[in-house]
């Protein structure tokens, strides 16, 4: 027999707030559910506004789902190739000083900065700016506690991690995904070092017992509804008309005045 509803190994890991979001068999063996739970560890932003775990994630942690999808769309698009979507445009293109072979020789040029504008891909396309792809990749220096995205060799000085890449250009959404990604990671990582016996629930042969631990002990079946007592059960013996003089007697605290319970 399975876990009782209402209960389960997920839902008594209150720590990190599962009782506010995942069903009872989230992390049962059930290959749609273990491949739910792959999901945590991979995926872009595009994957997880459809994914349900993310959505639980976001419940647990107190955001409203079907706002953060939206306005997390209205900063990055509503699809890495829709014309609403976010790009880098070169208004002008950097160049690179050093001397240049003209008509009177080896001339100096000097460099000139790269300049760029965020705009949608539709306006870049329509004013004829290019734009590339953007690089998604986000690095987190440890010592600064700067994050980068796209991080070249040439800029790599320092102690720099690699992040998970979202496949969107921004620090905010992608700093919450982090934070949902965490919050399921905490539920996989308590479960899977749960005792078997937690996990599954109590068996029989934990104890002794042949068979079901839940029908051995009638568990299993719908509560009797509630039987009249036989009073002529008890000892014939009692009397209960009878009464008992006690001798316990008891202090009164200074100031206080007992009471009569014999009294008028």
């Amino acid at each position: 027999m399975t876990w009782l509803p209402g209960v389960g190994p997920v839902k008594d890991v209150s720590a990190v707030g599962v009782t506010r979001g995942l069903s009872e068999d989230w992390y049962s063996s059930d290959p749609i559910h273990e491949s739910n739970r792959d999901e945590i560890l991979k995926g872009s932003f595009w994957d997880i506004i459809d994914n349900p775990i993310y959505e639980a994630a976001a419940a647990g942690l107190d955001i409203d789902w079907d706002t953060w999808v939206e306005e997390s769309k209205g900063q990055v698009g509503i699809s890495p190739e829709d014309g609403s979507t976010r790009v880098r445009a070169v208004i002008v293109a950097p160049r690179q000083g050093g001397y240049r072979r003209t008509q009177r020789g080896r001339t100096w040029v000097p460099s000139i900065p790269g300049e760029y504008e965020w705009m949608t891909r539709d306006e870049a396309n329509e004013q004829g700016y290019s734009y590339g792809e953007l690089q998604t990749t986000r690095w987190y220096n440890e010592e600064t506690g700067k994050t980068e995205f796209g991080l070249t060799d040439e800029e790599s000085e320092g102690d720099w991690t690699e992040l998970r890449d979202w496949g969107i250009y921004d620090t905010d959404i992608s700093e919450q995904l982090d934070e949902m990604s965490d919050w399921l990671s905490d539920i996989v990582n308590i479960n899977d070092h749960l005792h078997p016996i937690i996990v599954e629930g109590p068996k029989g042969e934990h104890y002794g017992i042949e068979g079901d631990i839940w029908e051995h002990y009638g568990l299993d079946q719908e509560p009797e509804p509630p039987k009249e007592l036989d009073w002529d059960s008890y000892d014939k013996t009692m009397q209960l008309s009878t009464a008992v003089t006690s001798h316990v007697g008891y202090s009164t605290p200074e100031g206080i005045t007992p009471v009569d319970l014999h009294g008028d």
